[in-house]
Parts: C-alpha cells; structure tokens; sequence
C-alpha cells in the first residue's frame, strides 16, 4: 500500500485546515539503520519499518527494522544505490535499485534474501512504488521516449501493463490489499489527474486544482486517496478524496506535504516554511483536527520532523534532522501517544 518518492513527489511541507488540538503524551524513540542518514518509507501492523539508509563512501541500502528494534540491511548484489524499500506479503520485501549500468531495477523476495530481479519487457527503467500484503507491486516504467506507463506485478511473477485512458503519462504510486491502485497521470495539454484504477481494470479519474504541478497520491485499504497538490513555486496543500468522491483540501501553516493514511483515515506529514525554515510533522484525525509532531530538540529554525507513515494501531513513524547547518544526518524515529 505504500508509497515511494518519484519524479513528481516533492515531499514539501504540510497544511491543514482544521483546530489543533493539545497533543497527547508523546513518546520518541530514535533509531540509526545506517550512521549517515535512515530514510524509512513505511510501517506494517506489527511495527516493522522498511526503509533505505546511507553510509559513507558506500552504495544506499534497503533495511528493515524489526520490533525488537533489530536492523536487517537489503542490498541487492551490483546495486550503485538501493531507492525503495517496502513490504510485499508476510515476510517478504520489495524493492527498486540502480545498477552499475545505472538502469533501475525492481526486486522482491524473503527480507533477508535471496531477491528475484525484475524488469517489465521492453523497458527502458522498472519503478517499482508500491505493494500490498498479496504480494502485489505496482509501478512505473519508461520506454524509449522517456514516457512513463504503469505496470502491475502479482505475487506469481505474471506482470501488466497499463495506461490510463486518454492520458500521456501515466504514473501509480500505491495499491491496496483489493488490488486498488492510485496514481498521476498527465493528459496531452500537460494537465495533471489523479486516477484510481479498480482490481478489473476500469478507471476513475479525478481533477486537482488548477495551476497543480505536483502532486501526490497514497492508498488505504478503504479506498480513500490522500496526498499533496503543489503550484510550480512548490506551495503545497494537503488533500483528501473520500470514497463517495469529495475532495477535501487542508492546509497548516506554511506548505504541506502528506505522508500516509491508514485504515482509519489517519493522515500524517509535513508542514512548515521553504527552504531552511523549520518543519514539522502532524498527524490529521478524521474529524480534521491536528497535532503536530516535533521531535525532541528539533527546535531549531533549521530543524525537520518529517512524519512518513502510520499503521493501524497509530504508531507514526518518520525521519529528522535536529540542526541542518551543524548536522545534516537524517535519523529515524518512532513515536506512540498521538492517535
């Protein structure tokens, strides 16, 4: 169900109309996958993360951090920088990397290997963005021209391809255990769509405001479509598309960016200024009402809190930086107590 940053996810910072209220007693815990930066994508039930990290002077990894706080480092032989990471079934992962040819891959198999290397035919990069508990992936791909397609992955290894109707690009960025998948498209007057494609493969398309540039969309297991909308100066807003087709907008000061939703509805992101203004992460309840997220010492006008993902019993997980202008090191954390 998850979700990976791709050509038109700028993770800005996040908006929200709706009061804020007090946050409950909000309890931190840092981790480090890797010493120079951990980068997680998302959270299963059971609190598992899945992430990529960094450490100097070698390639990117994929990680998974277990509930005992445990990391299992992903790389896949021959990678230059391992891009995303996320679950695919039970016990399973999934994944994309770059190779020394620096042509993007997708991968997928048991967390602590072997991985089946995959590429959709005839292209020229596989961008693997989400997968589901059935072992689904859904992603994109470029062919010759550099446009993009979408394709769809079982569990089995059988893959399809597929293009919005009526569009010039067309981009999926997260499925659903229904085999729901949502996604971008980009019709031939350069405007761009949402789209949600059902399990039998029919479409529908929504609208984003105009003048949107960029923008994002993630899937829960309800159908709703969560995600950012963004000018071409990077002013972003926070949306989201109910499942009888509203489309909601919300803003908290300064920019937005979404990270998730859950099967509850639970929204989390970003907000803040641009640039080197401080951000912080939020967690958005159904009702619209907002609580901010700051990790501990992440005060500074230079400082990020970035909430990534939530599960479903409320655990938040994301990524900081305490001082961007004496340290530049992202660490992950998890933080319990907001729900």
């Amino acid at each position: 169900m998850k979700k990976s940053r791709t050509p038109w996810i700028l993770v800005l910072a996040v908006i929200l109309a709706g009061t804020s209220t007090p946050a409950h007693a909000q309890t931190y815990t840092s981790f480090d996958a890797l010493p120079n930066g951990t980068f997680p994508n998302e959270i299963d039930s059971s609190g598992r993360i899945a992430g990529t990290a960094a450490q100097a002077n070698q390639p990117s990894s994929g990680f998974v951090r277990n509930t005992d706080g445990s990391i299992v480092l992903i790389n896949v032989a021959g990678a230059v920088s391992t891009d995303w990471v996320g679950f695919s079934g039970t016990n399973e992962i999934a994944g994309r990397y770059t190779g020394s040819a620096y042509v993007v891959h997708g991968f997928q198999g048991p967390i602590a290997g072997p991985y089946s290397i995959f590429d959709v035919p005839g292209a020229t990069g596989t961008y693997p963005t989400g997968s589901n508990s059935t072992g689904q992936i859904v992603g994109f791909w470029t062919d010759s021209r550099n446009a993009l397609h979408g394709f769809l992955r079982n569990a089995d290894g059988s893959m399809t391809k597929f293009d919005a109707p009526g569009v010039a690009t067309t981009q999926p960025e997260a499925i659903n255990t229904s085999g729901q998948i949502a996604g971008l498209a980009t019709d031939s007057s350069g405007i761009l769509h949402g789209f949600i494609r059902a399990a039998a493969g029919t479409y529908t398309m929504y609208s984003l405001p105009s003048g949107t540039a960029y923008a994002s969309a993630l899937m829960n297991d309800v159908g709703q479509v969560a995600g950012y909308y963004a000018d071409r100066n990077f002013n972003s807003h926070g949306y989201l598309r109910d499942t009888n087709g509203t489309f909601t907008t919300f803003s908290l000061p300064g920019n937005t960016g979404v990270g998730d939703i859950n099967q509850g509805g639970f929204i989390v992101g970003i907000f803040g200024g641009k640039y080197n203004a401080r951000k912080e992460g939020y967690l958005r309840r159904p009702d619209g009402t907002t609580v901010a997220l700051e990790f501990p010492g992440a005060s500074f006008i230079t400082s990020t809190t970035r909430a990534i993902g939530i599960n479903q019993t409320g655990i938040i997980v994301g990524n900081y930086e305490i001082n961007t202008t004496t340290n530049t090191v992202w660490h992950g954390f998890i933080v319990t107590g907001v729900h």
